[in-house]
Formats: structure tokens, sequence, C-alpha cells
């Protein structure tokens, strides 16, 4: 049975529903000091160091943030996402793409990135997903979280 059929979190441990995927538009807008997005950002990642083990991204989250990244915004995403310890980096393997490609079929996804990420959210048990992008479409029981100031503030005030 593919992984996104399942939509029960009844096996999922308290931890586990606390989980949070961070899509790569979280990463940008908190490494761009000019939006209204970058400074709760930033204290959720703070939050996120003091209590470790919430947050989970995938490896195709660097493809997407590098490339146009400056020489300092490239350092703050290597530090923060890999080598801190910060966030949970999950894989890009055979089997997520496998899983991928049978969500994107499934769910009506056309975009190969957002569906990856979907795929990963759920492989690494996350119960919910930060993105600024609302397009992305979620298998029933995980939820949606967009990253405005307000929702941002909403998880800090929750990881308090």
């Amino acid at each position: 049975m593919p992984i996104f059929v399942a939509t029960e979190t009844s096996g999922m441990t308290e931890t586990s529903l606390r989980r949070i995927y961070l899509d790569a538009n979280v990463f940008i807008y908190g490494a761009e000091a000019r939006t209204e997005l970058a400074e709760p950002i930033q204290n959720l990642f703070r939050a996120f160091s003091v209590r470790r083990g919430i947050a989970v991204t995938s490896e195709l989250t660097l493809a997407e943030v590098l490339p146009k990244a400056a020489d300092f915004q490239r350092r703050y995403y290597l530090n923060l996402i890999v080598w801190s310890g910060i966030i949970d980096l999950y894989p890009v393997s055979r089997d997520v793409l496998i899983e991928t490609a049978t969500y994107r079929r499934a769910a009506g996804m056309p975009k190969l990135a957002d569906a990856v990420h979907v795929v990963t959210a759920i492989k690494a048990n996350c119960a919910r997903v930060l993105s600024a992008d609302g397009r992305i479409k979620l298998p029933e029981g995980m939820s949606l979280i967009d990253a405005t100031p307000q929702n941002v503030a909403r998880l800090l005030n929750e990881l308090s």
C-alpha cells in the first residue's frame, strides 16, 4: 500500500505529532532580512535549536535554496540545515522518488519538488508542513501551516 493512503495518526507518538516539516521557502524567507517573515522564522529556528527533533526538511531543500544564495547566505543555509543539527535532514532516496511518482499521480501534483517534500514529510512522520506555498496538496491527516508572521508566532508559542 502506498504511504500516502495512510491517514490515521493513531500510531504516531506525541513527539511525531509535533514534528513540523519545513518547505524550502521557509529557509529562504528566514535568510532574507528584508521580508516581514525573516525575524519570526529566525526566532522559530532558535526555538528549534532548544527543542531538537521537531524540525524536518529534505536534502532537496539544499538544491532549492543554494543556487541563488550569496556567499553569506550559502554559509547560513549550510550551517542551519546541515551542520547545526537543528533540522532533521532526510535524504532523497530511491524509495522517496518512487513514492513521489505515485503521490504525484494520485494527488494530481505536477511539481516534482513539492511532491518530494510531501513524501519526505510523510516518511519523517510529520503531522504538519510549514510553507508559504498554499498549492501544496497534503494527504488527509496532515495539515498545511501557511507561513505568515501570525502562524509562525503561534508555532513559537506552542514550542514555549
